[in-house]
């Protein structure tokens, strides 16, 4: 009953603020693929109703739940392009939607980051229920500002949800860049929603896929290769 709920709460919710075919076409999707990955992410959060200790919620974007079939479209295709690469970090990852699915698609090493104390606890249980179904995979949140991870050699993929603004993510490309600087390596983004696309083209990134449907829903995969 409680997830029914919040399929007619994010279905109002999409229509009200976007429009009523894309809130058929979520929906569906909702009702079609949700069942599969057996977690409750859909409802959305007002930032300002969670316990943000480590970021700026002025520059971030309230938690929406990534439609099923961008998600699905865009690890498919990063799988195609990309077999051999089993890390992923999931940038504002909120309720862990994207993390649950990303372990589906055979990613081994899961890394969600959200400063956003409440979405943590919700992905933890999200994960915990998954977890006996990938005995080999290892979870891990960080609960913090993105600005303060520590990019480690091994972060190579990151997924992203439209979760901050411009100077956000200038912010984190430049980690990024001083991270390539010591390790080099190629860094792929994979990034619904991409409003900041124009930034990582900037910095030297190119797109490899893209994804549009319906005019609203968009996602793309760049990479940036070093030397």
């Amino acid at each position: 009953m409680k997830k029914l709920l919040h399929y007619i709460y994010n279905f109002f919710y999409v229509a009200f603020n976007w429009n009523l075919p894309l809130a058929i076409f979520v929906t569906w999707h909702e009702i079609k693929r949700g069942p599969k990955y057996n977690i409750n992410t859909i409802k959305p959060e007002s930032l300002k109703a969670l316990t943000i200790a480590d970021g700026d919620r002025s520059k971030s974007s309230p938690y929406e739940a990534l439609n099923y079939y961008i998600l699905e479209t865009l690890l498919e295709n990063f799988r195609k392009l990309f077999p051999l690469e089993n890390s992923l970090i999931d940038v504002g990852s909120g309720k862990g939607r994207i993390m649950v699915v990303a372990a589906h698609y055979g990613f081994k090493n899961i890394i969600g980051v959200d400063f956003a104390k409440e979405l943590c606890v919700s992905a933890e249980k999200n994960i915990n229920k998954i977890k006996p179904q990938f005995p080999g995979t290892t979870f891990n949140i960080y609960c913090k500002d993105i600005l303060n991870y520590t990019i480690n050699a091994g972060d190579k993929v990151f997924f992203l949800f439209n979760p901050f603004n411009k100077e956000i993510m200038e912010k984190f490309l430049e980690k990024i860049d001083q991270s390539v600087n010591e390790h080099p390596r190629t860094i792929y983004f994979i990034y619904a929603n991409p409003q900041q696309e124009e930034v990582l083209l900037q910095k030297g990134y190119k797109e490899v896929f893209k994804i549009k449907k319906l005019r609203l829903l968009e996602g793309v995969i760049l990479l940036k290769q070093s030397g």
